[in-house]
């Protein structure tokens, strides 16, 4: 420095620079310090951080300048030599550092339980917060502190909080490794506080904070992807079937629906099919149980059904209502109408014979062919007729 009156103290450093450290040391109590806005000026004596300068023009005198008195104690003539360091801290706002994870980070997705390895990166704005506490912390007796060697001293720190609130997020709410970058923003600003206070241990804060991409690498991710194409492959066949399920259903409740055919019905209908077509003692069952209204837990009126329907039928019909009659009947069981039984009997012994026999289960005699009679109008009929002639009625 000249022994000029007016000899000033100024940044000489360039906008890269986070600390620059001014060439001169030394110093009289005449020279001006000028310190842009944004900036600071800290002036250091024997290793110790002493008077700190905000934005302004400041002349070194003993009014504005303690450490003159703290080294001289009483000031003295026109110019009082002394000697210091003087750093300059740039305390813009840094919006654009980039930042990424240079390793994988390992974990576990809860949604395919495989080991994963993550990578991540984004974007973060930083600033100087405290002066003092950065120099001494990080800077040290560095004549320049750059932009990227701020990047590279907060790296470690940027890292860990990343894979800690990743770590936590898949673990605390089960997120799949595939969905996590649906929540980038969630993410981003719960890596915030604890990035934010590991800063500020240094002298730094946080201005903002991004994420930009989460994925994992990429022969996780291709396993991944092959796996959940192979659950939503067996998720669709699944759905399909349950479809062609319900839509047999609508169409067989339709069917039952036109036919006056109720579900009830069916159900009724599907457990005697099931009971009957059982062999040994479970077919056996279906006539002597649930004809009489057993129904081995069936129910009574399942009971009454089967019951009615294991009755022997005949093939003559009520002359009042033309139901068809229980074999042996003495009156009808739609109706009501009294049955007139006509008994046949042998013409050699006189026996009483069946219902249509042809020969006599007591004497073995043949008997005379009878004539058919219609049951509801006494028509007589050949043999072979299903129908007869006189009232349409089936016989």
């Amino acid at each position: 420095m000249s022994n000029n009156l007016l000899d000033v103290i100024r940044y000489e450093g360039d906008n890269s620079s986070i600390v620059h450290k001014h060439h001169i040391q030394d110093f009289n109590t005449k020279s001006q310090l000028i310190v842009g806005e944004s900036q600071e000026a800290i002036f250091f004596k024997d290793g110790q951080a002493l008077d700190l300068f905000t934005a302004g023009r400041h002349s070194l005198n003993s009014d504005n300048f303690p450490i003159i008195k703290r080294i001289f104690g009483a000031v003295f003539g026109n110019k009082n030599p002394f000697q210091c360091e003087v750093y300059f801290i740039n305390k813009v706002s840094v919006v654009d550092i980039l930042w990424g994870t240079d390793a994988p980070i390992s974990v576990n997705d809860p949604e395919y339980n495989i080991l994963v390895g993550i990578k991540s990166y984004g974007q973060m704005g930083i600033r100087v917060l405290d002066s003092r506490k950065f120099l001494i912390k990080i800077v040290g007796q560095l004549d320049n502190y750059s932009i990227d060697s701020v990047r590279s001293a907060i790296k470690g720190m940027v890292k860990h909080s990343v894979k800690d609130v990743i770590a936590k997020t898949i673990i605390d709410s089960k997120c799949p490794i595939l969905e996590l970058s649906g929540r980038l923003s969630e993410l981003s600003e719960m890596v915030k506080i604890p990035l934010n206070k590991h800063l500020e241990l240094i002298g730094l804060t946080l201005e903002n904070f991004f994420i930009n991409d989460i994925s994992a690498i990429d022969s996780d991710l291709k396993e991944l992807r092959e796996m959940k194409n192979a659950r939503m492959k067996a998720i669709s066949e699944i759905d399909i079937d349950a479809m062609r399920t319900v839509r047999m259903s609508e169409a067989e409740a339709t069917a039952r629906k036109n036919q006056g055919f109720t579900y009830h019905d069916q159900r009724r209908y599907d457990i005697m099919q099931a009971a009957a077509s059982n062999e040994g003692v479970a077919g056996a069952a279906m006539g002597a149980g649930m004809g009489a209204g057993m129904g081995l837990g069936i129910g009574g009126e399942l009971g009454k059904v089967a019951g009615q329907a294991m009755q022997p039928q005949s093939t003559e019909r009520c002359p009042n209502c033309a139901a068809a009659l229980i074999h042996n009947a003495k009156f009808c069981s739609s109706c009501g109408q009294a049955i007139v039984v006509k008994k046949q009997f042998c013409i050699k012994c006189g026996g009483e014979l069946p219902s249509g026999a042809r020969f006599c289960p007591s004497c073995g005699a043949e008997q005379a062919k009878a004539e058919k009679v219609c049951p509801f109008c006494q028509t007589t009929v050949d043999d072979n007729c299903r129908f007869c002639p006189g009232c349409g009625h089936q016989i």
